[in-house]
């Protein structure tokens, strides 16, 4: 799936406000404009693409393929920039790393005594993972 643009998801209401005004003061026949497919595929990034074309009575189809073809957001906050530890051989460190995803996913190590782990391929690992 691509995206346009921001991680900025209107509400839901606030779309289908627009989609009902738009549809009160319509001529006959008249496409649905740009800024209003565009609003309804930047909801795709907190609903389905079902509740979204129910909601806006839009077609499935036409909808899933427009979030299909649209580009992926850019993010506005890198990636957090992993810091290196350094453990000395021999020495029975004890280590406790959690972290958390922005999609809710959370992810916990413990070390003990072990100094041979790759600790950055594991949290690169984690923050790649969309779901």
């Amino acid at each position: 799936m691509k995206h346009t643009s921001t991680l900025f998801t209107p509400p839901l209401a606030e779309v289908q406000a627009r989609f009902a005004e738009w549809r009160k003061n319509k001529k006959h026949q008249r496409r649905i404009p740009k800024e209003l497919w565009t609003a309804a595929v930047q909801l795709s990034f907190e609903h389905s693409i079902h509740k979204i074309s129910t909601s806006l009575s839009l077609g499935y189809a036409d909808l899933k393929k427009r979030v299909e073809t649209t580009e992926t957001p850019s993010i506005t906050n890198p990636m957090p920039s992993f810091i290196p530890i350094e453990i000395p051989p021999n020495h029975h460190a004890e280590c406790i790393i959690e972290m958390e995803h922005s999609n809710g996913n959370k992810m916990r190590m413990h070390f003990k005594g072990k100094t041979d782990l790759d600790i950055q391929n594991f949290a690169e690992s984690f923050w790649s993972r969309r779901a």
